[in-house]
């Protein structure tokens, strides 16, 4: 009687700890939200999951650890050229469309009359009768927004320093080895398991969703880039359009949508026949990922697409757009806690 006794004690002693690391970790993963941190949270568990990954693919021809210090970061150095290199080729790809987008509008004088006529009057009054007028509202509209453009850019360079620093802090915690502590309290157990748990769900979205984004921009590059051009169609902004569905297809089930949107809107630019193949084709393209949704995500946290979509709009409606971002993991990493731990308090 007293084994049993004590027995529920420490049952219950153990779920009330269970229980406070569990509010405590996903306080902390909350609070990265409305501190602008989450970019910087994620950032670094991503280069933790990488390194790791990595890892043990150079392990066996580490002999020391000062040789598994060069290796790491001879591996760290080639992940910041090849950064580097991505965004100066995404400026130069972007840029290079944009001129071509304007000088189409520039030789097209008729462009902005055609689309007057096209759409109710109140629906685009952006819109002038003739392209000269779009450098004069291109300008008026940097003139009037000029404080907001300067801020927006200086909070990009501080997301992107802070991004890069965690991103640091990441690899090397997971290239130095765990200190030995000599005895370690049940809190702490359990903080460090959630903490993989946490690792664990972020690394099954973020790989998920290259995956299943890679597959949908070379579909998009297909049509764009071969298809469309067989038959001498070029779709304005094709490239841009291009990296803008694989930045987009990070963010499960709606950034489909977005980048689907932008699509269709380019191809309307050439008419609306083209336009209704583009949306044929994106119907086709978003009906293999559905599939692909369920049998990668959900099968990996279990979670059905209504699920992630609920989750998203609670996440957005609190915090905005990274609530948004942040939603998916943070749901991925509950179901995990779920189907692993068996949560009932």
């Amino acid at each position: 009687m007293e084994i049993n006794m004590l027995f529920n004690i420490l049952n219950k002693k153990v779920k009330h700890i269970k229980l406070f690391s569990f509010i405590f970790i996903f306080v902390c993963m909350i609070l990265t939200i409305p501190l602008h941190l989450f970019p910087c949270y994620v950032s670094g568990f991503i280069s933790y999951n990488m390194i790791l990954k990595i890892i043990p693919i150079f392990e066996k021809f580490i002999i020391n650890n000062r040789i598994r210090w060069i290796a790491i970061s001879l591996i760290f150095i080639f992940f910041i050229i090849l950064m580097t290199l991505t965004i100066f080729s995404l400026v130069i790809i972007i840029t290079s469309d944009l001129q071509y987008a304007i000088d189409i509008f520039t030789e097209n004088t008729d462009f902005f009359s055609i689309i007057n006529n096209k759409v109710p009057n109140n629906f685009f009054s952006f819109f002038s009768d003739h392209s000269k007028n779009l450098k004069d509202y291109i300008i008026t509209f940097i003139k009037d927004n000029l404080i907001v453009i300067k801020n927006a850019g200086k909070h990009f360079l501080h997301g992107l320093v802070t991004i890069f620093i965690s991103f640091i802090i990441g690899s090397l915690i997971a290239i130095n080895k765990p200190i030995k502590i000599k005895r370690k309290t049940d809190l702490i157990n359990h903080i460090i398991v959630r903490l993989k748990y946490f690792s664990s769900a972020l690394s099954d979205i973020f790989f998920s969703q290259i995956k299943i984004s890679s597959l949908n921009t070379l579909l998009t590059s297909l049509i764009i880039l071969v298809i469309f051009p067989f038959f001498g169609i070029n779709l304005p902004l094709g490239k841009t359009l291009i990296i803008a569905t694989f930045i987009f297809g990070m963010l499960p089930i709606i950034g489909n949508f977005i980048s689907n949107c932008m699509l269709i809107t380019s191809a309307l630019s050439i008419s609306l026949k083209i336009s209704g193949i583009m949306l044929l084709y994106l119907v086709f393209i978003h009906k293999l990922e559905y599939f692909l949704n369920a049998k990668i995500i959900g099968n990996r946290i279990n979670a059905k697409s209504w699920e992630l979509l609920l989750s998203m709009l609670i996440f957005e409606s609190l915090f905005g757009i990274e609530g948004l971002i942040a939603a998916p993991i943070f749901y991925a990493y509950l179901k995990k806690e779920i189907k692993y731990y068996n949560i009932s308090f």
